[in-house]
């Protein structure tokens, strides 16, 4: 069955590190830069809803804050064009969150997500943010890339990404990050470095 869901998304290029998956699929995906991390395990249990774990860390000079919890992922609309395809996804979450030398908190987390894609071009546009009585984070990101060569999913794809990232809480500059994704059948790796120089690991698996 796997295989039926998978290939509307390569015809689309599937590119994209989607929140939810085809039914019965899991996804564990997990990576980030030296100041923040990211950790996220979910059960696609529908082919439009996914359930899971999610963590995030962010670190710099001042603060270093943590969040844990659960997530609930909705794909809300896909559209499959004939050579292309587009989505929104939402998620909502609940856990704790804890500042370096202050005790847990309660927390939420708001998820949001918008991508079109066809097999050579691929556009994103993605935010997270979390609060509780003492952290306050978002994570917000638009990301715009190529693929040099159309390849099929058995073989290895390669796609050219920047991704413009800002981070609140933490600093009020605007990142920028090239880095190339590579993905072959279930497995996407992600290597990039921001003109700042702080490089950034990304790797995911559905299975």
């Amino acid at each position: 069955m796997k295989s039926i869901y998978l290939i509307p998304a390569l015809l689309a290029g599937a590119a994209s590190a989607h929140p939810v998956s085809y039914e019965g699929a899991y996804q564990l995906m997990l990576g980030g830069t030296e100041s923040v991390q990211n950790l996220e395990l979910y059960h696609s249990y529908t082919a439009r809803e996914a359930f899971g774990l999610h963590v995030m860390r962010f670190e710099d000079d001042r603060d270093t804050d943590l969040f844990a919890g659960i997530q609930h992922n909705w794909l809300l609309k896909r559209w499959n064009l004939p050579s292309a395809q587009a989505n929104v996804y939402v998620g909502l979450g609940a856990g704790g969150a804890l500042r370096e030398g202050d005790s847990w908190a309660p927390a939420g987390i708001g998820f949001f997500r918008a991508d079109y894609e066809t097999r050579r071009i691929y556009t994103a546009f993605e935010t997270k943010l979390i609060g509780s009585e003492d952290v306050s984070r978002g994570w917000t990101a638009a990301s715009v890339g190529f693929a040099p060569y159309e390849a099929d999913f058995d073989e290895l794809n390669t796609w050219f990404i920047v991704r413009f990232e800002h981070v609140s809480g933490m600093r009020d500059d605007l990142d920028v990050v090239p880095y190339v994704r590579l993905f072959k059948d279930n497995y996407f790796l992600e290597l990039g470095c921001s003109l700042d120089g702080e490089p950034s690991l990304s790797f995911m698996v559905h299975f």
